[in-house]
Parts: structure tokens; C-alpha cells; sequence
């Protein structure tokens, strides 16, 4: 990965390159920004930079054996962790463990992130796992055989890198094991973590760790990349750029149109539409099949539903009172929040979110999705009858 590959950022590209031309290379970064705006890609580039050969002042070669093996994920100093789980595609490979570790879906990784240019998100990680039903974790056993390679040389005499992507989905364990590495870490050590929730990460890890904040790309930046990198048409470009939200990620996806999928915000979408409608025509029995269709959904596909649903609730709050600007929605959606809006009303919209946040408390917990959907189903429909009532 190399700098040039990442879209915008390019003040936090700068101040990175000056750290290693000045000798001032931190051995922790946090990198935190919300999906697609870069933060993983980043720091990658940011490895590759610093165990270059032949970096020039903007960028890394790309061409020195250093680069050609960073590229292709299989520098030996250079070590990746994310969460993980027990998964079929570990069984099918022959790679399943009681406690998994990273290293045991490296082939995985090595697909992944060329494919999406390292703009990955963690429920399409966790698809291509095939543990969709389950919560990533980083475990102790993954820590354990850190401390482990960190007692070894560096192979190529240069800097020996770990990059942990999403640190918060450490176990308790694993955290404090790696605590000591970070507190008393091995000369030309370099740790990266890469965040979108940096305020789940264990404080004293955080708290050792130099943070590098990325905010969204610009739209007008990523309607252009969007044209120049993918062929996509200006205007298309303008539409996805401006519902992307400042991710590169999301307009990519929305642009190609593969933002449908199971678990794509476009198919969250829908089904918030569809479960406000039955609950505004009071169709029970449909509203008990809508909530057999979202049990078997994985778990993670059904947390990014109450994501999806908050986000269309605030949509439709904005556009009653007039601030339908700030509201990012597709034109299906925006036709639906202009109808639905006088039900998200000062007097409701605390309601729904409460019943959303609870749900999403609920299946956190692991908690009997059928009995969950339902009684969620019902809570909506009653809030909806009782703003009828009172628009009557």
C-alpha cells in the first residue's frame, strides 16, 4: 500500500512523512476514523513507508523488496491482527481452532484487502469469515504468540511492525498481555492500531498510543476519484459521493452498486421502510413475518439494521422540521421520509430511538432473535398508532 492509493488525507499524509524524514517516529499510532474514510489503508502506507529502501520524500518506492513484500502482506516483520472466530471457512481449510487466531485466516486478509483497497468494513470481514452469527475477537492466544515473534530479530534490520486492526474487539486478556509490549516495547518497534470506536479500546492502551484522527473525504474529491478510479458517470458520482457521507468505502459501494447486498445499508434500508409501513397499516400478521425473516439474519447484519433504522429515523425527524439538507438519503428513502416525517415528531422521536437502542442492547446480548424482532415489531407499531391518533 502507498500513499498515493489513499484519497485525500493528504495533511495527515504529511505530518506522517515528516515523522520518519525527522527521525520522530512514534512507537504506537492510533489511527480512528469512521469506515471508508481511510484509517486502515493509511496505516499500511504508513509501514510501508517507514521500512522502505528507497522512499522518496512523498511516497514509498513500490518497487524494493521491502515494498514488493509489504504489498503483498508477507514481509516477516511485518505481523497483522483482527478479530476473529470460529467459522466454517476455518473448518473447510483445515485451520479451525478452539481459539482462533489471526494468523489462521492470514489467507483471508491477503484477499480481502487488495480487493477493497483496504477500505474493508468489519461486517464484510466477518462475512468472508463466515461468522456473521458471531461477535470478532482478538484473543490472548493471538497476544500470547505476538510476545512470542517480538522476541525474535528482525529479519530485514528494519522496523518490526504489527498493525491491529479494530483494537476495541480485544478480550480482556488479550489486552492486558498486550499492554506490556506497548508499554516496554522492543527497540524499532512500531504498533499500529487502527480504530472506528477508539472509545472502546482499554484506557491504558489508548493512553499509550500517539492518536492520528482522519475525518471524511470530501464529496467533491470522492465524486472525482469516483469517476477517474471507476469509470463511473459525473453524475452518478455526485449522487453517491454526497450519501457516502465522506467514505470513500460507501461510495465505492454505492457507486458499483454492490451496497445491496444482505447486509448493505440500501438493504437495511428497505426493511425499515417495509416494517414502518405494516406498522402504520397495522398488519399483525405481516409484522410477525417480517420478524421471522430478520431472526436468522446474522447478528452482526441484524446491529447494522438498528444503525441503518437510527439513521433513516433522523432523516425523517430532519426533514419535519425543515432540515431535510442534512439528511442523506437515496431518492426512494426521501420520498418516504417526506410521508413518515409527521410521525417523528418532537413528542415520538425519543420513542423510537429508545425502542431501536434496546433492541440493538438486546441482541449485543445475544438474546432470542424471534422474541426480539417481535415484541420490537409491536413496540413500533404502538408508538406509530398513538402518533395517528394524535394527528387526527
Amino acid at each position: 500500500m502507498q500513499f498515493k492509493d489513499i484519497i485525500g488525507q493528504e495533511e495527515v499524509k504529511r505530518r506522517l512523512r515528516e515523522t520518519v524524514r525527522q527521525g520522530r517516529i512514534s512507537h504506537a499510532l492510533l489511527f480512528t476514523g469512521a469506515e471508508g474514510t481511510g484509517a486502515l489503508p493509511l496505516a499500511l502506507a504508513y509501514a510501508q513507508y517507514v521500512n522502505c529502501r528507497n522512499r522518496t520524500e512523498e511516497d514509498s518506492c513500490g518497487e524494493c523488496p521491502e515494498c514488493y513484500r509489504m504489498q503483498r502482506l508477507e514481509h516477516p516483520d511485518c505481523h497483522y491482527i483482527y478479530p476473529v472466530n470460529a467459522s466454517k471457512e476455518a473448518v473447510a481449510t483445515g485451520r479451525a481452532d478452539e481459539k482462533p487466531r489471526s494468523e489462521q485466516f492470514v489467507h483471508l486478509w491477503r484477499q480481502m484487502i487488495p480487493e477493497t483497497g483496504g477500505y474493508l468494513t468489519e461486517q464484510e470481514w466477518y462475512a468472508r469469515l463466515g461468522i456473521e452469527n458471531q461477535q470478532g475477537i482478538i484473543n490472548k492466544s493471538d497476544a500470547n504468540e505476538l510476545v512470542r515473534q517480538m522476541g525474535f530479530k528482525a529479519f530485514e534490520g528494519g522496523y518490526k511492525t504489527v498493525v491491529v486492526w479494530l483494537p476495541e474487539r480485544l478480550h480482556e486478556t488479550a489486552a492486558n498481555t498486550l499492554l506490556k509490549l506497548v508499554e516496554e516495547p522492543p527497540e524499532r518497534t512500531l504498533f499500529l492500531f487502527v480504530s472506528v470506536e477508539p472509545e472502546k479500546i482499554i484506557a491504558t492502551i489508548r493512553s499509550r498510543t500517539q492518536t492520528v484522527a482522519l475525518a471524511g473525504v470530501a464529496d467533491d474529491l470522492i465524486a472525482r476519484e469516483l469517476v477517474a478510479r471507476r469509470g463511473i458517470t459525473a453524475e452518478g458520482a455526485e449522487q453517491a459521493a454526497y450519501l457516502a457521507q465522506g467514505s470513500w468505502g460507501a461510495a465505492v459501494r454505492l457507486a458499483t452498486g454492490t451496497e445491496g447486498a444482505e447486509g448493505g445499508t440500501a438493504e437495511h434500508g428497505e426493511r425499515f421502510i417495509r416494517l414502518m409501513r405494516l406498522c402504520y397499516q397495522q398488519k399483525y400478521l405481516d409484522l410477525f413475518s417480517w420478524a421471522e425473516e430478520m431472526a436468522p439474519l446474522g447478528r452482526e447484519v441484524q446491529k447494522q439494521f438498528c444503525i441503518a433504522g437510527l439513521e433513516l429515523l433522523r432523516a425523517c425527524y430532519l426533514t419535519g422540521i425543515g432540515l431535510q439538507r442534512l439528511a442523506y438519503t437515496n431518492p426512494a428513502q426521501e420520498r418516504f421520509c417526506q410521508n413518515f416525517a409527521p410521525y417523528v415528531s418532537h413528542a415520538t422521536v425519543e420513542e423510537f430511538v429508545r425502542e431501536f437502542e434496546l433492541l440493538l442492547g438486546h441482541i449485543r446480548q445475544n438474546g432470542n432473535a424471534r422474541i426480539l424482532f417481535t415484541h420490537f415489531a409491536m413496540s413500533i407499531c404502538k408508538i406509530i398508532g398513538t402518533a395517528r391518533a394524535a394527528l387526527k
